[in-house]
């Protein structure tokens, strides 16, 4: 080995067996002077600041710093002198272990490079007068008798915290911080008039509320990793160099500064946040904030770029502006689906100069927007949404598609097999559940060529064009062309208050239509006599959007009223011609009000109700026929349910006022025997043809008279329908072939009990006579008095009887 290296060798040996020498014996004399150490610094402490400062002990710890001494305070407490009113101490720390220089303590003096504070707590205090405990920290004056002040701010360029609570309570502004310092170490680096100051940070956030009534930003997040900081002394600024900062495991870049000047307390930060998830941003703000978003949710993260400015001062709320951007994106909004969203938007927190940094001067402004809505494309160029406290949504939408693509979206509600439909709406309102703002729509939205079918009620459209113009608050629907297979419709309708209803109150909904058409066949619309069809949709529309179902319960509770005119009806055997009606529908019945048709050439005319929804739907009708002819009114009316008597043994003009109550199936077939209510009838010339009664009595006597073909000029009389009977006051029959005095019940089923009086006189004989000589004769020769019975066999049928009633 070399001389010079074995001289070196030996060199640095001596000087590091020097060094340790010493420093052992510094520790020592410090371990021999502890308690003279401890007053100095009790004493000195006392002297600095105007609080009560007491430390345990102090102790030497040999291996922390070597080869410089580090002495460890143990426990520390300071409190301000109204402690025990507020009992919150400022400092309350097990261990602060102090870097000293050695050489510092052979001089007698202290020269502290380095403070460590573990396992501790610092609770920042201000009450309700402004009063603070970091009065504390106020230096006394030693300025005293002329003499200059002295500068005795610690030279520590060192600073470590670990296991340390920071609490900052301000209860005039609502403040509460609450941070947990697992570990943090600072090193400040003077350069000329510049402190360069770094900071390595792992630290977690219990609570951040700048006002306890909103919530806490970043809460229970951690904040982690390297923070560089430049200070500025001559312009009082701090500078925040650009930087990656980290919380939780997102990273964000910053960059700001904060003046400190007594006049120009300004600040501003610029935050840069790539690829951000939208609940992890959501996760930072404050609940206040974050409620009123916590229904959206984005698939991927979001790009965005952020800037606050603001003043050192209170009160002061800053002004910020967000940007953000995203493509080709899915998101939920409040359930509802967006998909293959694009669009980038911004929020500021001052829309109109000088009415202050706060919700109700807010904007959300979203851009170039295009996405799909259940399968449905969409644009809006410009969306925004004013005032966060009562938010206004003011959006125009455009888009072009195939009624198909409706199919997701309205499932379980319609069905569409073709068409197309282009919409251009504008929207203005609130969107939140409890706003009072009444929202507006204008625009219109197209369909043409459309098939589709509404399955709650099994119909079927073969083709549809209707343009929906909607008007503030209020829709109407032009040139509704609606064609089924046996019937077109033309309509023109109308919805008040639309935008109110639809959501709050559908029951309360009334649609207007003026309808028209050449001709309607009412058995495609017997859907409306059944109960509503439930449909459950497919697994995969098990969540059906907010549309959707209140599309459903739309149209299931509001009301219908109808002006109908149409050339002609038909009802299974039922044909009617220049149909003029007021027709009104709930989810109860349905309404007919003034029902003016041509039928069996005449004219009836009815109002009346037919309830909705049950298997057996109950109707009650006031009806006024007049000059039909009896036998296709009873075939249009099956025979009202009467065997015996059908449309083919009646002839005659017939003319009637009605009232009845029944009921009809949920098919449109009258339910048989569940007629009630009068009949006051006028039938002139009319004719019974093989009227089985009249053949049965030809059995009997009159076999040589036409009982086939009895004719009569006219009967009137009221009948009384009572279910499966119908009750006949006395009445006179006067035909061609025979008199008669009738009178009883007439039993549909069974329960027949008539009683007839036949003369035996030949009609044929008094033609020719007056009125007044055909009533002298009717009665004079033989008479018989007859009895129609079926004995109340369940059978029913009837047997002729000689037999007069017995008067009671």
């Amino acid at each position: 080995m070399k001389k010079w290296l074995k001289l070196l060798i030996w060199i640095i040996g001596v000087s590091i067996g020097l060094i340790i020498i010493l420093w052992l014996g510094l520790a020592l004399i410090i371990q021999q002077q502890k308690k003279a150490l401890l007053s100095q610094i009790n004493d000195k402490l006392n002297e600095e600041l105007e609080a009560n400062v007491t430390i345990a002990d102090i102790e030497p710890t040999l291996l922390r710093s070597f080869p410089n001494i580090s002495v460890a305070l143990i426990d520390v407490s300071i409190k301000d002198s109204l402690w025990n009113s507020h009992r919150r101490s400022l400092l309350e720390v097990k261990n602060i272990f102090l870097k000293v220089n050695t050489f510092s303590i052979l001089k007698k003096k202290i020269d502290i490079k380095e403070v460590s504070f573990e396992d501790g707590q610092v609770y920042l205090y201000t009450d309700s007068t402004g009063y603070t405990n970091t009065s504390a920290f106020k230096l006394k004056d030693a300025a005293d008798a002329g003499q200059p002040k002295k500068n005795r701010l610690l030279d520590i360029q060192h600073l470590v915290f670990k296991d340390m609570q920071l609490f900052i309570e301000h209860v005039p502004r609502h403040k509460y911080f609450h941070i947990d310092i697992k570990s943090m170490s600072g090193e400040v680096i003077p350069k000329d008039s510049v402190l360069d100051i770094r900071l390595v940070n792992d630290i977690h956030l219990p609570n951040i509320e700048f006002n306890q009534e909103k919530g806490s930003f970043f809460k229970d997040k951690r904040l982690w990793g390297k923070l560089y900081l430049k200070y500025h002394t001559p312009s009082q600024l701090m500078e925040v160099p650009q930087q990656d900062i980290h919380i939780d495991m997102q990273t964000y870049n910053i960059t700001g500064s904060f003046s400190f000047l007594k006049d120009h307390k300004n600040w501003q930060l610029y935050i840069i946040a790539n690829k951000l998830p939208f609940q992890e941003g959501l996760s930072i703000l404050s609940s206040n904030i974050s409620s009123k978003l916590d229904t959206i949710e984005f698939e991927k993260p979001l790009d965005i770029r952020a800037s606050l400015n603001g003043i050192l001062r209170y009160p002061d709320t800053p002004l910020i502006h967000v940007q953000w951007q995203t493509l080709n994106n899915n998101l939920l909004v409040k359930g509802s689906p967006l998909t293959d969203c694009s669009f980038h938007g911004e929020f500021y927190n001052e829309v109109v100069p000088g009415l202050g940094h706060n919700d109700p001067n807010s904007m959300i402004r979203i851009e170039d927007m295009k996405a799909k809505y259940f399968g449905v494309p969409f644009q809006a160029d410009s969306v925004t949404i004013h005032n966060l406290t009562q938010p206004v949504l003011k959006a125009l939408f455009r888009s072009s598609f195939r009624l198909s693509n409706l199919n997701e979206l309205t499932a379980g509600t319609f069905k569409f097999d073709s068409g197309h439909a282009t919409a251009l709406l504008r929207y203005e309102g609130g969107i939140l559940p409890s706003d009072t703002i009444i929202p507006t729509i204008n625009g219109n939205l197209n369909l043409e060529n459309g098939a589709f079918e509404y399955l709650p009620r099994n119909i079927k459209v073969q083709r549809c064009n209707v343009i929906l113009n909607f008007k503030d608050t209020d829709l109407y629907m032009d040139n509704f062309i609606l064609q089924t297979k046996s019937s077109k419709l033309a309509l023109n309708g109308i919805i008040k208050n639309i935008t109110t209803l639809y959501f709050n109150a559908p029951e309360k909904a009334l649609i207007s239509w003026n309808i028209e058409s050449p001709k309607v066949d009412l058995n495609e619309f017997k859907f409306l006599l059944a109960q509503r069809k439930k449909i459950t949709p497919a697994r995969k529309h098990q969540v059906m959007s907010r549309f959707t179902k209140q599309l459903d319960a739309f149209l299931d509770a509001s009301n219908v009223e109808m002006d109908v005119n149409i050339d002609e009806v038909n009802y299974r055997h039922f044909k009617a011609a220049n149909v003029h009606s007021f027709v009104g529908i709930n989810q109860d019945a349905i309404t007919l009000k003034k029902l003016g048709v041509q039928h069996a050439g005449g004219k009836i005319l009815v109002d009346g109700k037919i309830g909705l929804g049950q298997s057996q739907n109950p109707f009650n009708l006031d009806a006024s026929i007049q000059q039909v002819h009896i036998n296709q009114l009873f075939y249009a009316f099956e025979n009202f349910g009467i065997d015996a008597l059908t449309s083919n043994n009646l002839k005659g003009i017939f003319s009637a006022n009605a009232n009845i109550t029944g009921k009809i199936k949920d098919n449109g077939e009258l339910l048989p025997h569940s007629f009630f209510g009068k009949i006051k009838f006028d039938l002139r010339k009319g004719a019974l043809l093989n009227f089985g009664p009249l053949e049965d009595i030809s059995k009997f006597i009159f076999k040589k008279r036409n009982l086939d073909n009895v004719e009569f000029e006219r009967i009137q009389n009221t009948l009384e329908l009572k279910g499966d009977k119908i009750i006949i006051p006395p009445m006179q029959i006067s035909s061609s072939a025979i008199n008669l005095d009738v009178e009883g019940v007439y039993g549909i089923v069974k329960g027949t009990d008539i009683y007839m009086t036949v003369p035996l006189r030949n009609p044929k004989k008094d033609e020719g006579l007056s009125k007044e000589e055909k009533a002298k004769r009717r009665n004079k020769g033989i008479v018989l008095h007859l009895h129609a019975t079926d004995d109340g066999q369940d059978d029913g049928k009837v047997k002729i009887k000689l037999g007069k009633k017995k008067d009671k």
